[in-house]
């Protein structure tokens, strides 16, 4: 709720669904701006399953027709509204607003287009509530990836860290640049591919990374991976399901899904390898995300890094990303740029996400 002027202190609702489809997380929080200087307090986080009926429509959604999405794209508002309705009055929480991610379905932002499904007009109808969406939309219309975005929750939350690491369906990092800018941008595919081939073994996930330690790395897969050409652009660059599927999965031949995955943990390894190598010794790296959750992954980086990767306490491994996605939706609100230009490639940073206003219900 907006209780002052100075401090403003604003409490918002964060939801993230995320490419791996593990489920949506949402996060409770309260934001404080002192000066210039925002923190934050979680008070509440919660991770929502989807249904089986869920997964398998969002699963091959992409292959159907435009009414067909759009269907979805109303049903699965309503679906995470009432998700919301029940997370408020399970923890007796009164938000000024909602920021939602949505789940994102097309990512093409070399074709000017991204589109994340989850209809915020219907979560603003069912909670009553101000409700943020459509994060990316714009900043691909000023011609940036329209990811990543979390780098300015980093900037301004988790600012005591030299670089900010995320292993989500897709691994991105954001850190200050030598020019003294909040750089951006995706690495590699990590739960994405990781989760595929647990599931191919008749699991969810690999826990701990317990299939991947007992598996052998295949050199010739190792070598295709690295050598994908995404990994040879610089600067802002953005990965999504259609690059993972036509490019990434496709090599991932084989029945041997240790194999298989104990060469993907290698590549993930590698490919952060280059990314962090530059860093000092002494940098310190916060690590979120359920790819941190995956011992064998984050021993097999820190091996070949040799460098401080830090897990900090669960809830902020699995919630951070819903943490700044509500983060974004209050800058949003109060009309402050949430989108940096540097991570994005964009023209210029600006205020993203499309917003419905509640009717207080």
């Amino acid at each position: 709720m907006l209780i002052s002027e100075n401090p403003r202190i604003i409490s918002a609702i964060g939801l993230m669904s995320g490419t791996s489809l593990d489920g949506v997380d949402l996060a409770s929080c309260t934001f404080k701006l002192d000066g210039e200087k925002w923190s934050y307090q979680l008070d509440a986080a919660e991770t929502f399953s989807y249904s089986k009926d869920w997964e398998m429509v969002l699963n091959n959604l992409h292959t159907h027709s435009a009414v067909t999405i759009f269907e979805a794209d109303a049903n699965l508002g309503k679906y995470y509204g009432e998700m919301v309705l029940e997370f408020i009055k399970k923890y007796s929480l009164q938000p000024e607003l909602i920021a939602s991610h949505g789940h994102t379905l097309f990512h093409q932002p070399a074709k000017n287009f991204t589109t994340q499904i989850g209809s915020g007009a219907h979560i603003s109808a069912i909670t009553g509530k101000n409700t943020i969406c459509d994060f990316r939309s714009k900043d691909v219309a000023l011609g940036g990836q329209g990811a990543p975005l979390v780098p300015v929750g980093d900037h301004y939350l988790f600012s005591d860290y030299d670089a900010c690491l995320n292993l989500g369906g897709i691994a991105n990092i954001s850190m200050i640049s030598p020019e003294g800018k909040r750089i951006a941008f995706d690495i590699c595919p990590v739960n994405m591919a990781l989760n595929e081939l647990a599931q191919r073994n008749g699991q969810s996930f690999d826990k701990n990374g317990d299939m991947a330690r007992t598996g052998k790395i295949i050199p010739e897969l190792l070598d295709q991976l690295n050598g994908l050409d995404f990994y040879k652009h610089e600067g802002a660059k953005s990965l999504g399901r259609e690059w993972y599927e036509n490019q990434f999965k496709s090599l991932l031949h084989g029945e041997n899904t240790a194999d298989l995955s104990r060469t993907v943990v290698e590549h993930i390894a590698l490919q952060h390898l280059n990314i962090l190598q530059p860093l000092s010794s002494d940098a310190s790296i916060l690590v979120t995300g359920g790819g941190a959750n995956h011992q064998f992954l984050m021993e097999r980086m820190a091996i070949l890094s040799n460098k401080n990767l830090q897990v900090p306490e669960k809830e902020l491994v699995d919630f951070k990303e819903a943490i700044v996605f509500a983060f974004l939706g209050v800058l949003n609100y109060l009309g402050r740029v949430n989108v940096f230009d540097s991570a994005t490639g964009s023209v210029k940073q600006h205020v993203g996400g499309a917003m419905y206003h509640g009717d207080g219900l």
